[in-house]
């Protein structure tokens, strides 16, 4: 029987192959025009028009405008795009291993070792001078994150087995870890000095509102990385998410893909976290929105990446006009994500019995 994949268009840059999806590419389109107007509508607010906003940008601004918009405004905006399209990526990733909606970086623990490690550079460098403040946030946020990533694989590791082969046992260690971090993360900010632990709590909650030149490059760095990764990797993901038994028959080392792509996964999502704050269930809901828009099989991980970023932008310009001022945009994510993830329960639990 000839392989479905012999009838779809290809795309082919050097040596590399890929094979094109139409509608996947067309509701990545859509979330990446999506993005785009978010990201216009969110320089603009208080300030201009989006039209203005895209003159500026393209060099037609006046130097007071050029100061608003590249100085203040493109940097929270940048922020809130890349932060977001990380956080995609990786939660795509997770959940294409473990072939399971609820493994995201939030649920396997991943996202809260990275806030130890953040908090721990915010609150223990700046008050006793201490190794992490030499660290600095982005670096401290991806060995908490590692670290974590580490724990959760020694206590769920079993041998002979891959690291997906048991996603509730890899659920259940994560939910258990997450609880121990975050009461490790409270630790921390119960012994901080009171500036230091309200420059902590509102990271935690995941805001764009203090973003500044100088956290772009880790979110910048996060969203290359993810991207580069799903694209060398592209063939091999879309056959692990036909099985484990198939992906290995047709050539796939399955070991040591998963355990590499958990890897970039976790370092994606705490470099995204490092810059904005572990925004809450954006990496459960844009791999899941565009898995459901494409009509695919796994989450497409690029794509998922495109409806993340559009997702936390259009949360930052909720927040900024609808909801009362002040409101980070982790509230936002976590009012839509909450009940999403109990629709995942559940469902989940009735795939499970039936």
């Amino acid at each position: 029987m000839s392989s479905p994949d012999l009838h779809r268009p290809t795309m082919t840059v050097g040596p590399a192959t890929w094979i094109v999806n139409k509608r996947v590419l067309l509701v990545g389109a859509g979330a990446a025009l999506a993005a785009a107007a978010a990201l216009l509508v969110s320089i603009s607010l208080g300030f201009t028009t989006p039209v203005d906003v895209a003159r500026i940008l393209l060099g037609g601004g006046t130097r007071a405008e050029n100061v608003v918009v590249l100085d203040d405004a493109l940097p929270r905006a940048l922020i809130a795009g890349l932060v977001g399209c990380g956080l995609g990526l990786a939660g795509a990733l997770t959940q294409l291993i473990t072939r399971n909606p609820l493994a995201t970086p939030d649920l396997l623990g991943i996202t809260a070792g990275a806030s130890v490690g953040a908090v721990a550079a915010i609150t223990l460098g700046a008050a006793s001078g201490l190794w992490p403040a030499d660290l600095g946030v982005p670096v401290a946020a991806l060995l908490g994150g590692l670290a974590a990533a580490a724990g959760m694989y020694a206590l769920s590791f079993r041998r002979g087995s891959d690291i997906g082969a048991s996603t509730l046992r890899l659920i259940l260690i994560g939910v258990g870890l997450t609880a121990m971090l975050q009461a490790l993360t409270g630790f921390l900010l119960a012994r901080a000095q009171e500036w230091d632990a309200a420059r902590a709590q509102r990271w935690i909650v995941g805001s764009v509102s203090y973003g500044s030149w100088q956290v772009v490059p880790a979110a910048a760095l996060a969203v290359t990385l993810g991207l580069a990764w799903s694209l060398l990797a592209a063939r091999d993901l879309r056959t692990l998410g036909l099985g484990v038994d198939t992906a290995r028959g047709l050539g796939v080392r399955v070991g040591p893909m998963m355990a590499a792509t958990l890897l970039v996964a976790v370092i994606v999502a705490a470099l995204a976290v490092s810059a904005a704050g572990p925004i809450a269930f954006v990496g459960l809901l844009a791999p899941q929105i565009a898995l459901r828009l494409a009509a695919s099989g796994t989450p497409p991980p690029i794509t998922s990446g495109l409806v993340g970023a559009a997702l936390v932008l259009c949360a930052d310009v909720l927040t900024r006009t609808a909801l009362p001022a002040g409101l980070p945009v982790g509230v936002a994510t976590a009012a839509v994500g909450g009940p999403f993830l109990i629709y995942l329960m559940i469902t989940t639990a009735r795939k499970a019995i039936a």
